[in-house]
């Protein structure tokens, strides 16, 4: 990798803990709904393959598990976060523990 690919590529990489993302990507779709995936990945500072691997840890997949929490769906010919019943609850929750 050339010397100017990696500065580019430090520039793009969040510094935020995978903890923070996630707590970050709940609270946008607890408070917003659905949300594209281009939307989410730019409010976070995100590259799209990031969000790609935060949404399996946060999806399911037969293959690699998953917390339940979110699944993607297609609206209007894009991909878009939504919350499962899972979900759900977990916002409830958090919204719960701040009041």
């Amino acid at each position: 990798m050339s010397p100017d690919r990696k500065a580019e590529n430090d520039r793009n990489t969040p510094d935020a803990a995978p903890e923070d993302l996630i707590i970050a990507l709940l609270r946008m779709l607890c408070t917003e709904g659905p949300v594209s995936v281009a939307r989410a990945c730019k409010s976070l500072g995100l590259p799209r393959s990031q969000m790609e691997r935060l949404l399996l840890l946060l999806g399911s997949s037969e293959q690699w598990g998953g917390l339940h929490y979110v699944r993607p769906e297609e609206q209007r010919g894009r991909t878009v976060i939504t919350l499962t019943s899972e979900g759900r609850a977990l916002c409830a929750q958090m919204q719960a523990a701040t009041e």
